[in-house]
């Protein structure tokens, strides 16, 4: 058939004159567009250095005004003592006291005047050292005392029968039952491991 309408139900395919398409390449489709990533900020590292602790140290404390007593405490019950007292208004002691300091064993003494202080390992003979001497068979059990006077004067003495490994005060020995003077910056030995260093506060104000 040709030139007239398809009956029904035919469809008609267009001649080659009809709606022929105009010769060239075909159009190029469009390229599809895939989302951007979101710009992430620059990975570089800060070139600003780390802050550094500074390494100048605190400044000492200022002195105190002229004319401003300061408190120093008491040997004996650390209470604070005024520079102008010679005695401790809390326990009644004399400011006066030796000090007496070990690093091994690792031991501290302070005593004033009274009584001596027995230096040794008997734990009734010398009460205040027993235990920290309890394991140094170099120190006696009954060895050295020291003895402070009002005056502010110290004394070593070694009982009569005398120390098995001796008693030194600068590097000499002292001799048995004889008081010998000790004085401020001192070093005493017991034996031949133990020494002290010794520190002497008199009894005028001012002096510890």
């Amino acid at each position: 058939m040709s030139g007239g309408a398809a009956p029904a139900g035919w469809w008609r395919e267009p001649d080659d004159e009809e709606g022929e398409a105009p010769e060239g390449p075909p159009e190029a489709e469009a390229p599809e567009e895939r989302p951007r990533p979101d710009p992430r900020p620059d990975p570089r590292p800060d070139p600003r250095p780390d802050p550094r602790p500074d390494p100048r140290p605190d400044p000492p404390p200022a002195p105190p005004p002229a004319g401003v007593e300061v408190s120093a405490p008491c040997w004996n019950c650390r209470a604070p003592v005024a520079p102008r007292d010679t005695r401790c208004a809390s326990c009644g002691r004399a400011r006066t006291h030796v000090l007496l300091v070990c690093t091994e064993p690792c031991l501290e003494l302070r005593h004033g005047p009274g009584p001596p202080l027995r230096l040794g390992r008997h734990p009734d003979w010398a009460p205040r050292t027993a235990a920290a001497f309890a394991g140094w068979n170099k120190v006696s059990r009954h060895h050295a005392s020291i003895t402070v006077e009002p005056d502010g004067t110290a004394w070593v003495e070694e009982p009569e029968a005398g120390s098995r490994n001796g008693t030194y005060l600068n590097g000499a020995r002292i001799a048995a039952g004889v008081r010998t003077p000790v004085r401020d910056g001192d070093q005493l030995r017991l034996g031949l491991r133990v020494g002290f260093s010794v520190r002497l506060y008199g009894p005028e104000p001012g002096t510890g």
